[in-house]
């Protein structure tokens, strides 16, 4: 693929544009680099973006995460807009004129397409599905490096079958198709290793609401078979065996969400079957985790918190020298690699050094990032898969001798935020938007903003980024008694400096209302608090959050970071 087959196409064709999502088959928010379109063609790495090819430009759409470092990739090759001032409705609106453009119908969804279609057809502007590739395109992942596995039963949250009967006797049509994989992965304890940084296998579900008719596994991926349950209790069909199989069964209607399905699967099923939207929310069932659950999420912090505390003693005293901060990475990655049931990253490490962290989801590539000599502050942001669950933290580390004042007020009112929800009393069932707002008035008191979301939720040796709670100011997610979920509140000064704190929260249900309780094990550096801002009751509150993590890690630290420890980050305050 590359822009001059593109511009071929479009010319032969005689269409206006081409819409480029980096989707993959199961729309996954992190394919591999190798099924995304968008790093094929000008090797710009992001979440969430888009891309429409014209004949003469292109445009880049993305969020306020990577509006920045898509600034310095792109330069002035072409216009970049952030999705929430600019969508790719409102940019083709603007033309004021008839188009006509395509995209691939494999790598949207169903309700993504149905939104942008239903907005253009008013204004004389029509994207048409395609179905058959001008160019070659890789859609699966290599599953040779594929090891599937089923969780061992002493960390299993629900049983499979009962996870199943569940969905079943919730079906109000003749089955469900299950197309996003985290949850397929989730309802059958299953995990797998052919999508990078992820445990989920690359596979849908289909469950049919009569029991006589065994579940199906919609997977190319031949090494689902040697697990047990699988072989014995599902049928494994690639897509075209598994839609002549819907033929042959002559359902009349199946239910499936439009979020999470591809269009192609959609339309391609359409012609024989009524598929309607389904009211059951697996998202939702698994961000409601169970007692099991947050006990051994609990566990794998406590290896976390050694491993990333391990980490920032070792950078602060020197015992170590990184040359820049992709090594910086690599080296908090192979402290973890050290872990109890440490499996692989949870995502690309966010290792920025100064103005680098100003860049939202900046990533540091191994050859061009910013050198350790003469920096300020680290930002770090990253996480792990260990068996027991999966961990996403963010902490900002004085590196250099002299701090700016304006980063240590940032920080100690970043710091100051996340004492104040975790001290809140907040009503049962309130809606996460509360919890977003509560932060951001507090911080805009002292001019500090930040433009991505508070929060979201996290897996169970599972996604990072789980679909609910998430917690922004436009979610409408309530809360209920543990929920699983970050706060990560920010502060960025583009060309100075970038900070954020993230800690992982379970909210618990008490007589009068509901906590969130933080179940990170990492302390904060308190070279960069700015103790005058701080009251007697948050500077107790910060120690005994420290001290907490001392009891609980001292019997495997060495003398050298024990003494430290005591030193710098309990008698320090």
């Amino acid at each position: 693929m590359s822009p001059n087959i593109i511009k071929k196409f479009l010319k032969e064709k005689k269409i206006d544009f081409y819409l480029i999502t980096n989707n993959d088959l199961h729309l996954n928010e992190s394919p591999n680099l190798n099924l995304k379109d968008i790093y094929k063609l000008f090797k710009f790495d992001c979440t969430r973006g888009y891309i429409l090819f014209f004949i003469d430009k292109f445009i880049f759409f993305t969020d306020s995460r990577y509006t920045l470092a898509a600034k310095k990739f792109f330069k002035n090759k072409c216009e970049i807009f952030n999705l929430s001032e600019v969508t790719i409705v409102d940019y083709l609106i603007k033309q004021k004129k008839k188009l006509s453009g395509t995209l691939d119908s494999k790598l949207i969804s169903v309700e993504e397409f149905k939104e942008l279609n239903s907005k253009l057809e008013k204004n004389r502007i029509i994207i048409y599905p395609q179905f058959k590739n001008f160019f070659k395109k890789k859609y699966y992942p290599n599953f040779n490096i594929s090891y599937p596995l089923s969780m061992p039963k002493y960390l299993i949250p629900r049983q499979f079958n009962d996870n199943l009967n569940k969905i079943k006797n919730n079906l109000k049509t003749d089955g469900i198709l299950i197309w996003n994989n985290a949850h397929v992965a989730y309802l059958l304890n299953l995990r797998s290793f052919e999508l990078w940084n992820s445990t989920k296998p690359f596979a849908g579900l289909f469950i049919a609401k009569k029991r006589s008719i065994k579940p199906v596994l919609i997977s190319n991926n031949l090494n689902l078979n040697k697990i047990n349950k699988i072989r014995n209790s599902f049928n494994i069909f690639r897509e075209e065996k598994f839609i002549r199989f819907l033929k042959l069964s002559k359902f009349k209607s199946i239910e499936t969400s439009y979020e999470f399905l591809n269009l192609n699967i959609y339309m391609r099923l359409s012609k024989f079957l009524n598929l309607i939207e389904t009211r059951i929310n697996i998202s939702k069932y698994l961000g409601i985790k169970t007692s099991k659950e947050i006990k051994n999420i609990e566990t794998c912090h406590i290896e976390d918190g050694l491993a990333v505390l391990k980490f920032t003693i070792d950078l602060k005293q020197k015992n170590i020298s990184p040359k820049n901060e992709f090594e910086v990475s690599k080296y908090l990655y192979n402290k973890r690699k050290e872990s109890i049931n440490f499996f692989r990253n949870s995502f690309d490490y966010i290792s920025a050094f100064d103005s680098n962290a100003a860049i939202i989801h900046y990533k540091p590539p191994p050859e061009k990032s910013l050198s350790f000599k003469n920096r300020n502050i680290l930002l770090i942001d990253s996480g792990a898969q260990y068996l027991e669950g999966t961990t996403d933290i963010t902490r900002v580390i004085k590196v250099g001798k002299k701090i700016h004042s304006k980063i240590k007020y940032s920080y100690t009112y970043l710091l100051k935020s996340l004492i104040k929800i975790e001290n809140k009393l907040f009503p049962r069932n309130t809606r996460s938007s509360t919890i977003d707002l509560y932060i951001r008035n507090y911080l805009s008191k002292f001019k500090i903003y930040y433009s991505h979301g508070t929060g979201h939720g996290v897996g169970n040796f599972g996604d990072v980024h789980e679909k609910y709670p998430i917690i922004s100011s436009k979610s409408r997610d309530i809360l209920t008694n543990n929920n699983l979920f970050s706060i990560e509140p920010g502060h960025y000064v583009e060309g100075q400096f970038g900070l954020r704190l993230e800690n992982l929260y379970v909210t618990k249900n008490l007589n009068r209302g509901m906590k969130l309780k933080n179940i990170t094990l990492v302390p904060y550096d308190l070279d960069l608090v700015d103790l005058r801002l701080i009251t007697n009751f948050e500077r107790e509150f910060i120690k005994r959050y420290h001290r907490k993590i001392y009891k609980i890690l001292k019997p495997r630290l060495s003398n050298k970071y024990d003494i430290y420890f005591l030193k710098n980050l309990i008698n320090k305050i």
